[in-house]
């Protein structure tokens, strides 16, 4: 039989279907989301990089021999980082899906360097401060790396004597923060750099919220860069998808030099197929992700991402007067975007409510008890927040005003039963929390109580408590 034709397609149909499903989500434009997106309110731009992305959608960059636009694109793209952050001429770099994969690039390629130099019977170690972002823990995990943890000062900036006695002959890479997510405080890379001077060990930077950081000193804010800049740093990533406003998913690992990035590449050829070779982790992938960022890069330039980041450094001023006219405190007086406030008066999780409430989605940060941190309310401030921060602060005063005041949970009877097991017996808590969010799914459920439990717990419990609700609901 010889098949003519196309198959008939109800596109208007699949779309609207589609619009419905995506109609339930908070719109990622409109500014009132204080996290997971980061967002200029340009329509323009908007367009540009969905424009772009769209004609290099369908090209793979697993070969650029046969698409050599995206080798071409991946270099322009690490090559306008390597001028932002002032890194040496000899640094080489590759375009991620994410900060997750451009940390683990690093992870890899220092672990490669360790058994190179050590062998394969001693386990490498992993230092950093326990601030970190879970990204750099994820990669230790799968890579078999031993994460070593450490505590950070009353400004969330590690501690510098702590963290360099315990490296040790076993230490295969050294991980910074600049800035951290939960507090937007940097660790002080220079200074750590020094004390590792003749170590050799494998220093890198997670700079991935910081790609607005060279625009902020443009405009005369004096905010620390730190990256390949400092001798002994080794390698960096930043994303684009962050401050960059590039569609995700987008990021940049960067290297001092190729020799450094060489334990970073998969190369196989034992079987019947094609030799493989591979920079990232990845192979198969779309470009559009890089060329809308290389679209929005060579639209903006300098002196455009420069406005941007203005815009939303003014933002980023008045949201914190609006938030100390209420008593809030901003936690390590961090110099750039990423912000955390605590309030000790306050429900805090009650307090996310209650601005959900006035269509304002913030992030619930649940700290920890046991590590010293505190619950906070996490806002990421990008430039379309200049447009609404003024409307969020008349906001805030009923959000506060209807806010539940802070209260112990001792007799919780939930969080009485989950203090009162060890981490392998939590799976027997599950029933109880199912309960709690209604016996339902993730849909319409109010999970925000559970943040209360978080500060509350061991973490070892929270992570299993985690896996355990997940695995049952996702």
């Amino acid at each position: 039989m010889i098949l003519s034709g196309n198959p008939h397609i109800e596109k208007d149909n699949v779309l609207n279907s589609l619009g419905k499903i995506l109609s339930k989500d908070t719109d990622p434009h409109a500014g009132r989301l204080w996290s997971y997106i980061y967002e200029t309110g340009i329509e323009e731009l908007r367009s540009l990089a969905e424009d772009a992305y769209r004609l290099s959608l369908w090209r793979n960059m697993l070969d650029p021999t046969v698409f050599p636009s995206v080798l071409e694109l991946e270099k322009n793209i690490t090559g306008f980082i390597v001028q932002l952050f002032e890194a040496p001429e000899t640094s080489v770099g590759n375009v991620t899906s994410g900060g997750t994969e451009s940390n683990f690039m690093a992870a890899l390629a220092s672990r490669e360097k360790f058994y190179k130099n050590m062998g394969r019977s001693a386990v490498p170690r992993l230092v950093a401060p326990n601030t970190v972002h879970p990204s750099v823990i994820k990669a230790a995990w799968i890579l078999g790396m031993k994460p070593v943890l450490i505590p950070t000062d009353s400004a969330y900036k590690v501690k510098v004597d702590e963290l360099i006695n315990n490296v040790d002959e076993n230490t295969a890479l050294v991980v910074l923060s600049s800035p951290n997510y939960p507090f937007g405080t940097f660790d002080p890379v220079r200074e750590v750099a020094e004390s590792l001077n003749k170590k050799g060990i494998w220093l890198h930077v997670d700079s991935c919220l910081g790609f607005a950081i060279p625009f902020a000193r443009k405009e005369g804010y004096k905010i620390p860069l730190q990256g390949l800049n400092i001798d002994r740093v080794d390698s960096m990533s930043v994303d684009l998808h962050k401050m960059g406003y590039a569609p995700r998913g987008a990021s940049t690992i960067i290297y001092r030099n190729r020799e450094i990035r060489k334990g970073a590449l998969f190369v196989y050829s034992k079987w019947a197929g094609y030799p493989l070779v591979n920079q990232i982790f990845l192979s198969s992938r779309t470009s559009g992700p890089l060329a809308a960022a290389w679209s929005l890069i060579n639209a903006l330039g300098v002196d455009g991402y420069a406005m941007l980041t203005k815009k939303a450094l003014l933002a980023r001023e008045k949201l914190i007067n609006a938030m100390n006219k209420y008593g809030f405190k901003l936690e390590g007086n961090p110099p750039y975007l990423v912000l955390a406030f605590s309030q000790a008066g306050l429900d805090l999780v009650d307090f996310a409510r209650k601005a959900g409430k006035m269509h304002w989605h913030i992030q619930v940060q649940p700290g920890s008890k046991k590590l010293n941190y505190p619950m906070t309310v996490h806002f990421t401030v990008t430039p379309v927040h200049l447009d609404v921060v003024d409307q969020f602060s008349k906001d805030l005063d009923w959000i506060v005003n209807n806010t539940e005041s802070s209260h112990e949970l001792e007799e919780d009877p939930v969080l009485h039963a989950l203090k009162s097991i060890s981490p392998s017996e939590v799976s027997k808590a599950i029933p109880l929390i199912m309960e709690a969010l209604g016996g339902g799914g993730l849909e319409g459920a109010d999970i925000s109580f559970i943040s209360k439990y978080i500060y509350e717990l061991d973490p070892d419990i929270v992570e299993e408590l985690f896996r355990e609700v997940s695995n049952a609901l996702l």
